[in-house]
C-alpha cells in the first residue's frame, strides 16, 4: 500500500485547513508540499505560490530562514519534536511564533503558534523589574546591579568609572506648591534632558524621589564636572510651565570617580558622589 503524501493527509482535514495556527509541511526534498490558509497570512504569500518553495525562498530575513532550517534539521536528525520561538515579519508586522517541528515518516510538519501577546507581557514584566515606571529610566535596583558590574570591570581592566548625581533640590516645594502631578512632570522633563545628553556608553537611573545618577564609563572626575555643567545648563534652559507660570527647578550636582583605595563597593562610590552634591 502506498503512503499518503502530506498534501493528501492535510487537504481533507478541515481542522488543519481552517486552523488559526499556521501549518506547513516539508517533503523529503525540503520543499513546502502543504500550507494552510493561516500559513499564507503568516508569510504574506498566496498559497499557490507558497507550495513548492523551499524555506530559503521565503520572504524572510536570513536569521529567520536559518532558524527554521535549523529546527527542521534538528527534528529530522533526532526524530524528535523540536520547538523554538522565532520573530517573523508578517503582513501585520513583526510577530513572535512558537514553532513546533514534528518529524513524520515522509515529511516534516511545522506548526506556528502566535505568542506575541505573551512575549509583550514578558517584556513588560522584565521592564517593570528593571525600569522606573514614571520616567522609564533604570530603577534603583538595576542601578546597583549595573554599578557593581562597572566597578568589577574597572578593577580588572583599570579604566576609570565616574558617577554624577543630579538632585532636584526643590522638588518637595514644587509638590507642595503646584501639586504632585506637576512634580511628576518635572521629574519626567529632567529625565528626558539627561537621556539626551548621554553618550552611547553611559546610562542614567532614577535613584529616589528627587535624584538621578548618570554612570560615565571611561570618564575621569574632570570629564564628569564638564558633564555636570552641561546638565545644569540644559535643565536651566528647559522651560517647565503650568498655565502662564514658569516652574523654577533648582539642581544640585555631585560627582566622584571610582578609587579602589576608597571604594570597596558601588555603594561607597555612590555615597561619595552624593556627598559632593552642590550648586554650580
Amino acid at each position: 500500500m502506498s503512503q499518503l503524501s502530506p498534501s493528501d493527509n492535510f487537504s481533507t482535514d478541515k481542522l488543519a485547513n481552517k486552523s488559526p495556527f499556521a501549518l506547513v509541511a516539508l517533503d523529503d526534498n525540503g520543499l513546502i508540499c502543504y500550507a494552510n490558509e493561516s500559513a499564507g497570512h503568516v508569510f504574506h504569500t498566496p498559497l499557490q505560490e507558497l507550495v513548492g518553495l523551499s524555506l530559503d525562498k521565503l520572504n524572510q530575513s536570513d536569521d529567520v530562514i536559518s532558524a527554521l532550517n535549523h529546527g527542521v534539521q534538528a527534528a529530522v536528525q533526532s526524530q524528535k519534536t523540536q520547538q523554538n520561538r522565532i520573530p517573523i515579519m508578517c503582513g501585520s508586522g513583526l510577530q513572535y511564533f512558537q514553532i513546533t517541528f514534528q518529524p513524520e515518516k515522509n515529511y516534516t510538519s511545522l506548526y506556528f503558534q502566535n505568542v506575541s501577546s505573551l512575549v509583550d507581557k514578558e517584556h513588560f514584566l522584565r521592564s517593570q523589574a528593571t525600569h522606573d515606571a514614571l520616567t522609564g529610566l533604570f530603577n534603583r535596583q538595576q542601578l546597583f546591579t549595573m554599578g557593581a558590574q562597572d566597578i568589577a570591570r574597572s578593577r580588572r581592566y583599570k579604566y576609570p568609572v565616574s558617577l554624577l548625581v543630579i538632585c532636584i533640590d526643590n522638588i518637595r516645594q514644587i509638590n507642595q506648591t503646584y501639586g504632585y502631578n506637576m512634580g511628576d512632570h518635572v521629574l519626567i522633563s529632567v529625565s528626558r534632558v539627561l537621556q539626551e545628553l548621554l553618550r552611547e556608553s553611559d546610562y542614567v537611573a532614577r535613584l529616589d524621589n528627587k535624584s538621578f545618577v548618570i554612570s560615565l564609563l571611561d570618564a575621569s572626575l574632570q570629564q564628569t564636572e564638564i558633564v555636570a555643567k552641561r546638565v545644569m545648563r540644559a535643565i536651566e534652559e528647559q522651560d517647565i510651565r503650568i498655565a502662564d507660570t514658569s516652574i523654577p527647578v533648582e539642581i544640585l550636582c555631585g560627582g566622584a570617580q571610582f578609587d579602589s583605595a576608597q571604594d570597596q563597593l558601588f555603594d561607597d562610590l555612590l555615597l561619595r558622589a552624593e556627598n559632593n552634591c552642590q550648586s554650580d
